[in-house]
Order: structure tokens, then C-alpha cells, then sequence
């Protein structure tokens, strides 16, 4: 065995532990981690700007509430309206009564007028039958005396309009279909009952805050680890 044999053989079995220090070097890198245990010491934790959380409520959220509400509420049902009081209606007539009656009359009428004759006398005249036409104005002044009992029997026919109080001895029925709009207004605390999770956005106004560390024990992995300078003063 010459020297050129014993350099290639060392040259080859350098290759071969080389190979085998890399291949456990990336077995170890991606299996194996380093634990590292921390002791007591304060740290800074730095907060993200807000954070998006999602929560169940157990007990009712006391909620104040002060606003106006508007409704709509659908009326549909028969009511019977029972009337006590009088009632003001307008009522129309439109009838025929019927007159009979007798009418007494005691009245002493004057007569005072001229009465115009144009007309024709039978009469005697020495024993003689003959007639006389009349001609002319006579005057007539007299105190004539009247004493009847004039029946009367006449339809007479009756058309008004006026106000009357009307009574309603039966309660009045009245359907109602309807919409009533109205506003309602709500000012009280109400306990209301959560039933589905509530959705959140928590704000932090730190960004860091500082916090004392008890004991923690890590384990991370060796392609997590990066290898840096040592700072001065480190532990």
C-alpha cells in the first residue's frame, strides 16, 4: 500500500464521517429541541392594538334602556260596546200623519163692504107679476155671528231633521281590521337574557405591560433556534 492508497482511504473515510455527522446533524435538527427552563425574573409582554374575542354570558345583562319604540300592532276581532249613556243622533223624519178632529168655531165676523147688484126681481107691481132688473152699489154694514163645529179629516204629510238622545238598550257589535302605528316610549332597566355567544373587540391603550415570570419550563425545537452574539451581562 503505497502513500497515494492511505491518502484516498483517509480522504474517503473523512467523506463518509462527514456524511454521517450531517445525517445525524438533520435527524437531531428536526427532531430534537432544546429545553430551556426560566427561574423568577420580570418580562415585558407586548399586546397586540386589539384583539377579537368571542364570549358566552351565563347570567342576564342589566341593560338601561331610554329610547322610543315605534310599533305596529294588527287588530282583528269583533267588540261589543256596551253603551250607558245617551247618545246624540241626528234623526230624519219623513212621514204622513193622519188629521181627524173637529174644529168648534164661535166667532161674531163684521161685515162692512159694498156690494155690487146686477141682476133680475120677480115681483108684483099693482097686483101686476113682472120683473125688475137691479142695478147698482149696495152697502152692507152688519155684525153676522158664527157658531160651527167644522170636521176635518186631512192626511198631512211630516218631513223634519233634529236632534234626538237616543238610549241603546243593546250593546253595540263593531268588527275591527286594522293597523295602529304608535310610538311607545321605554325608559327602565331590563334584564336581558344572552342566548347566543357575544362577539367583542378588546382595545388595549399599553402596548406593553409588565409582568413577573414564576417558573416556566420550555421546550423548542432546534429549527426554532437561532444562534447569536452573547449579550454582556446576560444570565
Amino acid at each position: 500500500m503505497t502513500w497515494k492508497h492511505l491518502i484516498l482511504t483517509s480522504a474517503v473515510l473523512l467523506l463518509l464521517m462527514s456524511a454521517v455527522a450531517l445525517a445525524a446533524a438533520w435527524w437531531a435538527w428536526q427532531n430534537l429541541a432544546a429545553r430551556v427552563v426560566l427561574q423568577e425574573q420580570d418580562v415585558q409582554i407586548r399586546l397586540p392594538k386589539e384583539l377579537a374575542i368571542e364570549a358566552e354570558v351565563s347570567r342576564k345583562v342589566q341593560v338601561q334602556v331610554d329610547q322610543t319604540v315605534p310599533l305596529r300592532v294588527p287588530i282583528k276581532q269583533d267588540l261589543d260596546i256596551a253603551l250607558k249613556q245617551t247618545v246624540p243622533m241626528t234623526v230624519s223624519i219623513d212621514t204622513v200623519v193622519p188629521i181627524r178632529l173637529t174644529v168648534p168655531v164661535k166667532q161674531v165676523i163684521e161685515v162692512d163692504q159694498v156690494i155690487e147688484l146686477d141682476t133680475q126681481v120677480q115681483t108684483r107691481v099693482w097686483g101686476i107679476a113682472m120683473t125688475l132688473p137691479i142695478q147698482g152699489k149696495v152697502p152692507v154694514k152688519a155684525s153676522v155671528p158664527i157658531d160651527l163645529n167644522i170636521p176635518i179629516e186631512h192626511d198631512l204629510p211630516v218631513a223634519l231633521v233634529r236632534t234626538a238622545q237616543v238610549t241603546m238598550q243593546a250593546p253595540l257589535r263593531a268588527h275591527i281590521d286594522t293597523v295602529i302605528e304608535t310610538r311607545v316610549p321605554i325608559r327602565q332597566a331590563l334584564a336581558v337574557p344572552l342566548m347566543a355567544p357575544v362577539s367583542a373587540r378588546l382595545t388595549f391603550p399599553q402596548p406593553t405591560v409588565a409582568a413577573g415570570l414564576n417558573l416556566m419550563d420550555l421546550t423548542i425545537p432546534f429549527n426554532a433556534v437561532t444562534l447569536g452574539w452573547r449579550e454582556t451581562g446576560a444570565h
